[in-house]
Order: structure tokens, then sequence, then C-alpha cells
């Protein structure tokens, strides 16, 4: 039986499989995937925890597409700025690009960044098509979790 290239999301919404929605949804799959390999290299490390704390928050963030239902809170945002600031403080300012791959794990950490700018990037343009389903919140969490990313791998390497 042929599908015809929709599918439906929870609630009964029938889409094309082209849709932007759906885009948003896989780039956030790939995004926790990316996370998935980089919690495998810290494993042992605290890092780790955090990395699967952000993995289920990702997680809501696809929900929230999928059934159109605020799920994440400011609350989570808030989080990893304070986690960034942690992170960063006392670092001097950087004065040009960083070149990934010192190592595995910041190799890797670097992949899930970039991931998530793109994630954050395809939700901005499936907000376009669909503003009930994709929530500021979640779209501030993916610009708080690259710079988070890139502040963990920026801590390595040094």
């Amino acid at each position: 039986m042929s599908d015809d290239g929709f599918t439906f999301l929870p609630g009964g919404l029938r889409l094309k499989k082209s849709d932007p929605l759906f885009d948003s949804l896989g780039a956030l799959d790939e995004l926790n995937a990316a996370l998935g390999l980089l919690r495998v290299a810290l494993a042992g490390e605290p890092d780790a925890m955090l990395i699967e704390s952000l993995q289920g928050q990702i997680l809501q963030v696809g929900s929230e597409l999928a059934n159109g239902k605020a799920a994440l809170g400011m609350d989570a945002v808030i989080a990893l700025e304070k986690e960034i600031a942690s992170r960063l403080a006392g670092w001097p300012p950087l004065h040009g690009f960083v070149r990934p791959g010192t190592d595995e794990v910041t190799a890797r950490a670097h992949w899930a960044r970039a991931v998530c700018r793109r994630a954050e990037r395809e939700l901005v343009r499936a907000r376009e098509s669909h503003p009930d389903r994709i929530f500021s919140t979640a779209l501030a969490y993916l610009d708080r979790l690259s710079s988070l990313l890139f502040a963990m791998t920026r801590a390595k390497e040094q």
C-alpha cells in the first residue's frame, strides 16, 4: 500500500513528507544521534550525564513539533545560559576561528554544534509554514545549546 508521500502526525494532521516540519524533525533526530556519539566519547565523565539530559530535552522539542503543544520550558534555556557562563568564566575573548579536531571528544562536540545550528535553521524555516508548532523557547534552546557545545570544546581545547 502506498502512502503517496504523505504521513500523519499525532492528532491526525496529514502532511507531505517534503514538508519543512519533517526537515526539522529529521535535523533534531540527527542532533540527538550526534549528542549520543558525544556522550559515548565522554563515558565516565560528568559531562556524559549532562549530554544525556540534553538528549531528553531535544526529544521534548521534537514532541512539540509533532504534537503542536509546548513541552520545553524557559527554565531549560536559563540552565543552558548558566552552564555556558560557568564554562566560559575567565576565558579571554576569541580573536579568530577555531579549527575542530583537537581530539575525538572536541571533534564530536563541534560536529554536534554544527548539526544543532542546522536544526535551528530548519526550525526557523518550518516556523514560516507552521507557526503554531515551532515555539520561541525551542529556537532559543537550540541557539543556547550550540553555544554550550562550543563552550565545552573551548574548555577542552585550551
